[in-house]
C-alpha cells in the first residue's frame, strides 16, 4: 500500500506544526531556568573533595624515595576528617585512596616476585565511629603496584595509583563532616617492609584543627570504641578522597582487539576510545554470561598483555577486554574464541 502525498496544504500544516513545536519547546526551557531549573549538560565535571585541593601534589611517599613508615596495615589505619559535602546533581559516589608500593613475597629480594596477599577496606562515616557496615573493600593488594626492588627488576612495578569503592549517596553527609579511614586486612601488614605505602601530600592551608590521625590499635578491623582517633598528625594529608559522579553521556570503546594464540601463551593487543580513561584489564568465560579478571589493570596505551596459557585454561574458552573511564563507565569488545590448546593454534582477531 502506498501513502497518498501530502499536497500543499498537508506540506503547509506539517511545516507549521514543525515551527510551532519548536517555540513551545524554546518557553519550556525558558521557563525551567527562570524556575531555577539548569538544562543537564552531556558532559559534566566529576567532582572530588579531599585535603589537598590539588589531587596531583600526592606526591609524597607512594610513589618512591622515603616512605616515613606511612603504611597501609593490618595494625595501621589512617583517619581524615572531611567538610559536609553537597551532593546536589550527583547520581553515583565513591570513597578512594591513592596507594603505591606493594611488597613482593621476598621482598627486598626478587626470587619470589608474586606480591604479599591481603584486602585494602575504606570506612566512611559522619562521627569517628566506623561499624562493620560503614567499611567497603577497596581493592587487593595484588592490585597495587610493586615497589622497585633495590638491585633487581620485576613486572608490575609502577607508580601509586587511585583505587575507588562505591558507597550509597546517603553514606556521605551533606550537614555534617565526613570522616574516612583505610587499613589492610592480612596479619602481615604490620610494617612498611611488608604493606603497601599511602601517598601523601602537604597541607593546603593553616590548620585551624586536627583533622587527620592514625590509629595503631586495630587489628584488620575499622577502628571503634574510645580513642579511635589515637594519634593526632599535621602538615602533611594522607591521599584520601571522595569522587562524587554526575549523570553523563560519555562512552567507553573498546576496538582492534586481537589475540595471537600460540602453543604456551597468548598475546593480546587493543585500543580504546574516550575521555578520562582510567584502566582496562582482560576476562576470560566460559559461557559468556559469567566473566573472570585474568590480567592486571593496564593505566596507559599502548594496550599489550601476554597470558600463560598454564595459568588459564587448556580447554576452549572465550576472551574479551573491559575498560572504565573515571566516570566509572565500563566498556567491552567482542569477546573472541580461544580455541582448545593444540601445537597449532590459529591467529584470532577481530
Amino acid at each position: 500500500m502506498f501513502s497518498r502525498p501530502l499536497g500543499k496544504r498537508g506540506f503547509k500544516y506539517y511545516v507549521n506544526l514543525i515551527f510551532f513545536s519548536g517555540i513551545i519547546l524554546h518557553l519550556a526551557s525558558s521557563f525551567c531556568r527562570a524556575q531555577g531549573v539548569p538544562d543537564q549538560p552531556k558532559y559534566p565535571p566529576l567532582k572530588y573533595v579531599s585535603q589537598v585541593r590539588d589531587l596531583g601534589e600526592y606526591y609524597l611517599y607512594g610513589n618512591g624515595g622515603f616512605h616515613a613508615d606511612w603504611y597501609v596495615g593490618h595494625n595501621n589505619c589512617w583517619i581524615v576528617k572531611l567538610p559536609p559535602i553537597k551532593k546536589d546533581g550527583f547520581v553515583k559516589v565513591f570513597i578512594g585512596a591513592k596507594l603505591g608500593r606493594a611488597k613482593n613475597a621476598s621482598f627486598p629480594s626478587s626470587y619470589d616476585a608474586n606480591p604479599i596477599l591481603g584486602k585494602v577496606y575504606m570506612a566512611a562515616a559522619s562521627e569517628p565511629q566506623f561499624p562493620s557496615d560503614s567499611a567497603y573493600f577497596l581493592t587487593g593488594t595484588d592490585e597495587i603496584p610493586k615497589e622497585a626492588l633495590p638491585s633487581d627488576s620485576i613486572a608490575g612495578v609502577d607508580s601509586a595509583k587511585w583505587f575507588w569503592a562505591q558507597v550509597p549517596l546517603s553514606r556521605i553527609a551533606s550537614g555534617k563532616p565526613n570522616y574516612l579511614a583505610v587499613w589492610a586486612q592480612g596479619n602481615e601488614f604490620v610494617s612498611s617492609s611488608s604493606s603497601p605505602i599511602i601517598a601523601a601530600g602537604y597541607s593546603d592551608y593553616e590548620e585551624e584543627e586536627e583533622n587527620v590521625w592514625l590509629n595503631r590499635s586495630i587489628k584488620g578491623n575499622p577502628p571503634s570504641g574510645e580513642n579511635v582517633l589515637e594519634t593526632p598528625i599535621s602538615g602533611i594529608k594522607p591521599a584520601l578522597a571522595v569522587k562524587l559522579v554526575p549523570q553523563n553521556e560519555y562512552k567507553v570503546v573498546v576496538k582492534n582487539f586481537n589475540a595471537e594464540v600460540e602453543e604456551d601463551s597468548i598475546l593480546a593487543n587493543f585500543s580504546v576510545i574516550g575521555a578520562d580513561i582510567q584502566r582496562a584489564w582482560l576476562e576470560m568465560s566460559y559461557d559468556k554470561f559469567e566473566w573472570q579478571k585474568v590480567t592486571p589493570y593496564m593505566y596507559s596505551s599502548p594496550y599489550f598483555a601476554t597470558l600463560g596459557r598454564e595459568t588459564l585454561s587448556s580447554d576452549m574458552f572465550y576472551l574479551r577486554v573491559a575498560a572504565q573511564d573515571n566516570y566509572e563507565n565500563t566498556g567491552y569488545s567482542q569477546s573472541l574464541t580461544i580455541p582448545r590448546k593444540t601445537e597449532n593454534a590459529p591467529k584470532q582477531g577481530d
